[in-house]
C-alpha cells in the first residue's frame, strides 16, 4: 500500500499512519489494526498514539484512540 507519493509498505512512520488513517482503505486499516493487535505498545501503536494525539480526522480519530486504548489495556483486541 502507497500514501501520499510514499514509496513504502505501511510502516511505523507518524506521515504514514495520517495518511493511512485519513485516506486509506478498510483493507489498510485492517493491516494497521493487525500491527497494533500483535503489539499494542509497540512501533505501530505509538505512530498510532502520535497522531490520533496530534489530529482530528472526523470520525477516525475517536475510533483509532478507543481501540488503541482497549488493545493496550489488554481487552480481546481484535482487528
Amino acid at each position: 500500500m502507497q500514501h501520499r507519493h510514499l514509496v513504502q509498505e505501511i510502516s511505523p512512520n507518524t506521515a504514514v499512519v495520517a495518511d493511512i488513517l485519513e485516506r486509506g482503505t478498510l483493507a489498510d486499516w485492517r493491516k494497521l489494526a493487525r500491527e497494533v493487535c500483535e503489539d499494542p505498545q509497540g512501533p505501530y501503536a505509538r505512530a498510532v498514539r502520535r497522531v490520533v494525539e496530534k489530529t482530528h480526522f472526523y470520525g477516525t480519530t475517536i475510533l483509532w484512540k478507543d481501540f488503541l486504548d482497549q488493545c493496550q489495556k489488554g481487552n480481546n483486541c481484535t482487528s
